[in-house]
């Protein structure tokens, strides 16, 4: 065989493998079902909570630098505020979403009480 021959086989093989290969889908993020993905579900939402908590301490950081600079009562700090307000509201609803799928891990859904044990009834 031919070097260009031989090139285009192969690049006619790689193509062959690489497009034929499934894509993995989107993790569905909302599912409560028990065969879900969950432990990764709780995870990203515990990593999002992680990183709205750092944006608020960052932006509480910024609104002392405004407040030193225009005041107490100026827009720029009570905008700033308000962003701090929103990021804490993000990261507890981030934590209360990974926590809802860590109960799903551990075989509990988010309805039954954290005292209840689930028994395995025999068939």
């Amino acid at each position: 065989m031919r070097p260009s021959a031989l090139s285009s086989l192969l690049l006619g093989v790689l193509l062959q493998v690489s497009c034929g290969a499934t894509p993995t889908p989107p993790l569905e993020m909302t599912t409560l079902h028990p065969g879900g993905d969950h432990e990764t579900i709780a995870y990203h939402y515990h990593h999002e909570a992680m990183l709205a908590r750092q944006q608020a301490e960052e932006l509480a950081a910024q609104a002392v630098v405004y407040a030193q600079l225009f005041g107490l009562k100026s827009d720029w700090v009570s905008g700033t505020t308000l962003l701090v307000q929103f990021y804490q509201e993000i990261a507890q609803e981030q934590d209360r979403l990974a926590e809802q799928h860590l109960k799903l891990v551990n075989g509990r859904s988010f309805h039954e009480p954290a005292d209840r044990k689930i028994v395995n009834l025999p068939h």
